[in-house]
């Protein structure tokens, strides 16, 4: 997938109004914590209020803040219509969004009244507010990308447990075509690859046990086509039955399997795989 395409695609996280409301409370408690503990910038003196303490004036960019998000996320996107965005989208929506936050801070606070120096208080503040807001609004995309990851994981596993009996039984063949053991799908926990032959790793009487088999993941791939048995890695197969958890860490995406400590990646070649294959499955 090129940078277009990934651009073009949508960008799910701020469609439902529990998640802009999750991004605008943690914005603020974020920037509250942040500024009043830690006062980046020699920010204190910026505005100075008589009789005002400063962690009130602190707090009260925050809330400017926190409410200009409120205002677009709510109120102007239902206005122009943009409730779904693409990525491409969400990323000039973000940098309106804190263009409309400097605007509302520079106002409210800025300290020359001129033209000129409305401008450069702007560009000022625009800097700043950028700095302070991006690393929240970052963790927050990232939290949310991860409660999106497992509630398609739960409901993958309900969809795919009501399709299929609980009896299943799989049937491994060699290279040759030859059967050499049976699995029920349910302990089936996933398939690692070794040169010619795969190891087949399985529950039995809740202990993890491996067979190993003379065939290849290219081939059992074609095989279990129709199955919940998925490839993630060039050396891995996974029983989808069984995946307790997927987890992102910057660049690396990784399956938790039931009772395996070791995390199973998925690499770069079948995440659209994935992906596409867990949305077409919790939609129906």
């Amino acid at each position: 997938m090129n940078l277009k395409q990934t651009l073009d695609q949508r960008f799910l996280l701020l469609d439902s109004w529990k998640n802009r409301l999750f991004l605008v409370v943690f914005l603020f408690v974020y920037i509250v914590i942040f500024l009043n503990v830690f006062v980046p910038f020699d920010i204190d003196d910026w505005v100075n209020v008589p009789g005002w303490p400063h962690w009130v004036i602190l707090s009260s960019y925050a809330a400017i803040g926190a409410l200009s998000i409120a205002f677009t996320q709510f109120l102007l996107r239902k206005w122009l219509k943009m409730e779904q965005f693409t990525i491409k989208q969400f990323l000039v929506w973000i940098f309106f969004e804190l263009l409309f936050a400097t605007f509302l801070l520079t106002f409210i606070y800025g300290g020359d009244s001129t033209s000129t120096g409305f401008v450069s208080d702007f560009f000022f503040t625009f800097k700043h507010t950028f700095l302070v807001v991006i690393i929240p609004y970052g963790i927050v995309l990232l939290i949310l990308s991860l409660f999106q990851y497992n509630s398609e994981i739960i409901e993958l596993k309900k969809e795919t447990k009501r399709s299929m009996p609980l009896n299943d039984l799989i049937k491994f063949p060699d290279d040759k075509g030859n059967v050499k053991f049976t699995l029920p799908l349910n302990d089936l926990l996933y398939l690692e690859s070794t040169d010619n032959y795969v190891y087949i790793y399985y529950l039995l009487h809740d202990k993890i046990k491996k067979e190993l088999l003379r065939n290849s993941l290219k081939n059992l791939e074609t095989i279990f086509k129709d199955d919940p048995i998925k490839r993630c890695h060039r050396s891995y197969m996974v029983n989808l039955l069984n995946i307790s958890l997927i987890k992102r860490s910057g660049q690396k995406t990784t399956l938790i399997l039931t009772r395996v400590v070791d995390p199973i990646p998925i690499s770069k070649t079948y995440l659209k795989d994935f992906k596409e294959y867990f949305e077409l499955n919790t939609a129906r």
